[in-house]
């Protein structure tokens, strides 16, 4: 295996020394003689730079590159770029990212952290139920997108040792604006973009922008999934020596949250046949339905808690940031970003606990003294030939996830110095209520129908579907966390001009953690309580699950020491080669709380092993650039230890990972009219150490060898057509090793046609040929099992047109 490995790598370098060698033969060409195609990018460096000039992989995503590659959910976005796996089968949020091969051995995006305008969208990536992308819109008052991958992240933000994704916003010094108003061509979807920016005196400058949005979404949930918008505003002042700015963001947003769904699998685990069961299309059906809009439950607090399903997603976020910058003379300068964002909302969806037959499922097994089951709120018997699912309705009040950011630097340039010193601080709150009951339904994507069960006497042991208030098989699951993350990090970074060609980067960071609160719920308790309020207590009343209400102490420290080096040789001015080598980490947040460690002792082993997940890595390139083309290449590893608990499952993880491979990322314009961008990602990971023995050795789950996209793009004056191909090879579901999601491309076309200088009508689709792309399944096997796996899949296809005056 290592050996082809070996051989892979030695093709792929043999093709970029024959890039190499066609750039210098090609020298006297006129079109070298034009200036080369390279972008000066800012995250990730401490000085703005041409990114031929850096050590590091960035990629830049500017906004007609966004639009053609029709995004249906932010985490969309980031599938183009090379290097990052996005999972975006969640819906608007709840996505699974990572870079390089770094795991995702839990959910969210554990290593790699949002950033809007150089700070982060929340501190931690991977809160359970509160991802980072639920709290980030994309829309017209963006400028740009950077995408920075590898180590030298470790020393520029803290728990991103694998990556940045920095959203960069409109300040209103370039005049003008844009209304884009989408419409769905096979869905319902209404959403109107806006932004506008002028100066408003001398060298002041206002821009504001936002979105709204009413939609169905992609899969049918029989109610308006999507309906919320974004609001934005920003105010620059420059001066002689500086610039002040102060923005802010109001985001109030609801959405559907997509969770794993029932779905066929015939065949053998390693070359298994996915497909839709009946009644049940896995490309455009939800598990959400208008039968079950209403949940009530018992709140953390003891009193009932009402919900409307079609909240989903409900993210309300409120921010309010400042920049400032000055310039003290004889080289120092001084830059200041401060923010506070006031986070809160709820997430709830239903989840399949289990799905099976009819007369699989309707079972003294499952239901004790079972006697018969009926569609909710009638007579009528179910068809026991049907396939029926008990629902996890994941139900989480966001409470208080607010968070502040501040990041001082000095800067000093010398003749062939520069030096940056910063002192980071942030705080998290991470305050969230579960309160999850467990209800029958129908597998079907039409209206499903709540199942009732009724004993042998006839009495019902349900009510109206809801077949226990809390989720008992799962130890009831009525938890609250109140914690609080602090950190403050110190970090400094230094480059060296060390002749025209040479530059040499180095940076450390250490990162200095307080986590403080409590949490509770971590015994099974139950009550007896009237929850419909008919006088009786019913049979689901008679075990209401309820929060123990006994706090558990939360009173721990942790350091993470991060440093990054880094080389740029820059052979010519078309060519440089570069190497980094760099050490990072990521706090755990939430995630190992309710693991039994002991939460206020510093010096308790156990606790030190788990609170701190670190990375590793290495990576050497090439980049080529030209007038019409450009080439990145980068070799890389990374090694990661960490530690996990997936709410899903009830499992406690303690890994060891490593992952090699090979990260291409190209542009070539063919002629004045075509032009083709590429990216390819070949990675060979590998699980190194494990609680479980029995998976060292094996590939991480949900880690393909290979991860591709092509644009090619033709633009015939008043007409632009392209499309997008993303595509991976095959992965495994879990750790395991057995059952496989087989590799997938889908296609995402696009057409646009200039109507007059300032008015354009777009075109697109999404999946256009319905591929069945599987992101991720909760089973590791099909063996022994009944031929249904739960598992998320990317929608089916969808077309939008959009029309867009500029101004």
């Amino acid at each position: 295996m290592e050996s082809k490995i070996f051989t892979r790598l030695l093709i792929l370098g043999t093709m970029n020394t024959a890039a190499f060698m066609f750039s210098q033969s090609t020298e006297n060409d006129t079109i070298v003689k034009s200036k080369a195609i390279d972008e000066v990018v800012i995250t990730g460096n401490s000085n703005p730079k041409a990114s031929i000039k850096t050590s590091t992989s960035i990629s830049t995503l500017k906004m007609k590159d966004i639009e053609n590659a029709a995004p249906r959910t932010t985490a969309e976005i980031f599938r183009t770029i090379p290097g990052i796996r996005s999972e975006s089968s969640g819906g608007e949020g709840n996505s699974n990212i990572t870079v390089r091969g770094v795991p995702v051995s839990a959910g969210g995006s554990r290593y790699l952290l949002i950033q809007e305008d150089g700070l982060p969208v929340m501190q931690f990536g991977d809160i359970a139920f509160g991802t980072q992308d639920q709290f980030t819109r994309f829309d017209s008052f963006v400028s740009r997108v950077e995408a920075l991958r590898g180590g030298s992240a470790s020393i520029f933000a803290s728990n991103s040792p694998a990556g940045i994704i920095n959203f960069i916003t409109k300040t209103g010094e370039k005049e003008g604006g844009s209304i884009t108003q989408q419409i769905g061509l096979n869905y319902k979807n209404y959403r109107t973009d806006f932004d506008y920016g002028t100066s408003i005196a001398e060298n002041t400058y206002i821009a504001v922008g936002g979105f709204y949005r009413i939609s169905d979404g992609p899969r049918k949930t029989g109610f308006n999934s999507n309906n919320g918008g974004q609001f934005r505003l920003s105010l620059l002042k420059k001066f002689d020596k500086g610039s002040f700015r102060i923005y802010a963001k109001l985001l109030d947003d609801r959405t559907a949250a997509y969770m794993p769904m029932p779905v066929g699998v015939t065949g053998t685990d390693g070359d298994p046949k996915w497909s839709s069961l009946p009644n049940y299309n896995i490309l455009t059906g939800a598990l959400q339905t208008i039968n079950l809009q209403h949940d009530r439950t018992l709140g953390n607090d003891g009193n009932i808690f009402n919900s409307d399903v079609s909240d989903g997603m409900h993210s309300l976020s409120k921010v309010i940031g400042a920049e400032f910058n000055y310039d003290l003379g004889e080289g120092w300068k001084l830059e200041e970003k401060i923010r506070y964002a006031a986070n809160s909302g709820q997430f709830i969806a239903p989840f399949p606990a289990s799905v099976s037959k009819g007369s699989d499922f309707f079972t003294a097994a499952n239901f004790t003294n079972f006697g018969s089951a009926v569609y909710a709120g009638t007579n009528t018997p179910v068809d026991m030939n049907a396939n029926y699912m008990k629902l996890a309705l994941f139900n989480v009040k966001l409470n208080n996830f607010n968070n502040f950011v501040n990041d001082l630097n000095i800067n000093k340039k010398w003749n062939k110095l520069k030096l940056n010193a910063g002192l980071y601080k942030s705080t998290q709150n991470i305050n969230m209520s579960w309160m999850w009951n467990n209800y029958i339904q129908e597998v079907n994507d039409s209206n499903a129908r709540l199942v009732d069960v009724k004993d042998t006497s006839g009495a019902l042991i349900t009510d109206h579907g809801l077949l226990n208030y809390g989720m008992k098989d799962w130890g009831n699951l009525k938890r609250d966390y109140n914690t609080k993350y602090d950190i403050t990090a110190p970090h400094a970074q230094i480059e060296i001009n060390a002749t025209d060609q040479l530059t040499i980067d180095a940076g450390a960071r250490y990162d200095i953690g307080k986590v403080t609160g409590t949490f509770s719920g971590a015994t099974v308790t139950y009550t007896s309580l009237d929850m419909n309020g008919n006088g009786v207590i019913d049979i689901p009343e008679q075990m209401v699950g309820s929060n123990d209400n006994i706090n558990v102490p939360v009173n721990y420290r942790y350091g993470i020491f991060g440093y990054s080096v880094g080389a740029n040789y820059a052979l010519n001015s078309k060519n440089a080669v570069f190497a980094r080598v760099s050490q990072g980490g990521s706090a755990s947040a939430d995630r190992i709380l309710f693991s039994g460690y002991n939460y206020t002792n510093n010096d308790d082993p156990a606790l030190d092993a788990v609170k701190i997940n670190k990375v590793n890595q290495i990576e050497a390139g090439y980049k080529l650039r030209g007038a019409g083309y450009f080439l990145n290449t980068t070799l890389f590893y990374a090694g990661t230890k960490e530690a996990n608990y997936e709410a899903t499952t009830q499992r406690k993880t303690e890994n060891k990972y490593q992952s090699l491979g090979v990260e291409l990322d190209g542009y070539y314009r063919i002629t004045k009219s075509f032009e083709v961008k590429a990216g390819l990602t070949y990675t060979h990971a590998e699980i190194k150490n494990a609680l479980d023995p029995s998976i060292i050795g094996n590939t991480p789950r949900r880690t393909p060898k290979l991860m591709y996209s092509v644009n090619p793009n033709f633009n015939m004056g008043k007409v632009n057509v392209g499309f997008y191909l993303i595509g991976t090879t095959k992965a495994y579901t879990q750790d395991s090793n057995k059952l496989v999601m087989p590799g997938y491309a889908i296609v995402n076309p696009y057409i646009s046609y200039q109507i007059m200088k300032n008015l354009s009508v777009n075109v697109n689709a999404n999946n256009i040929f319905n591929a069945i792309a599987v992101t991720e399944a909760e089973e590791g096997s099909i063996a022994g099992g009944n031929g249904i796996v739960r598992a998320r899949t990317l929608p089916g296809s969808s077309y939008s047109a959009s029309v867009k005056f500029d101004f």
